[in-house]
């Protein structure tokens, strides 16, 4: 019987390993992970601020319908894509498909204010992009630029690549999204102290 008990055991055991390492190995044949739908709640977190308008927000006037309120740069990362929003009253916000995220930000006055610079900036862009109904992700090695208006939304793109070598003529915007970026690492760096 106590054989019998050890044989139904190392059988057991076996099977596991077997099954994991099949796991594993089925795993590690997956296409990379950008050409893998997002989270459900990263996207639904994006689509917001694309259904959103500048009365939804309770945001300010602006002066003319193609002034922006707010501005969307997406970054395409080896797996997933990062999202940064910001609106004029300050509030910004990054979401990673991945998962994880920072929303708001409007109550730290150092991403209050990178906030409301991007969309200023975005504003220095918005003549020269393209009106837009869709909102695709960027493609590898792509950020996407998307500009709000009371006029409609704006669409540009550029090669990260160039983009951190500070060569193609978005590099202002670009740097002024991940801005946004550097103030939510900071102020995590400060709360940690």
């Amino acid at each position: 019987m106590k054989v019998i008990a050890i044989a139904i055991a190392a059988f057991a055991v076996l099977l596991l390993i077997s099954i994991v390492l099949r796991t594993r190995y089925r795993s590690s044949m997956l296409p990379n992970q950008t050409n893998s739908p997002p989270a459900k709640t990263y996207v639904d977190l994006r689509n917001l601020i694309f259904q959103g308008s500048r009365q939804k927000f309770s945001l300010p006037a602006t002066s003319t319908p193609t002034e922006p309120w707010g501005v969307v740069m997406d970054l395409s990362l080896i797996r997933g894509t990062a999202t940064v929003t910001a609106l004029s009253d300050g509030n910004g916000s990054i979401y990673l498909s991945s998962g994880g995220g920072y929303i708001g930000g409007v109550g730290k006055p150092a991403i209050h204010d990178a906030a409301q610079n991007f969309v200023r900036t975005a504003a220095e862009f918005q003549a020269g992009m393209k009106a837009t109904t869709e909102f695709p992700l960027p493609e590898t090695g792509q950020a996407k630029f998307y500009v709000l208006t009371d006029a409609g939304v704006f669409t540009a793109s550029a090669a990260e690549d160039e983009l951190n070598q500070r060569r193609d003529p978005m590099t202002k915007l670009f740097a002024a999204g991940e801005e946004v970026i550097t103030q939510y690492r900071l102020d995590g760096e400060r709360s940690r102290q």
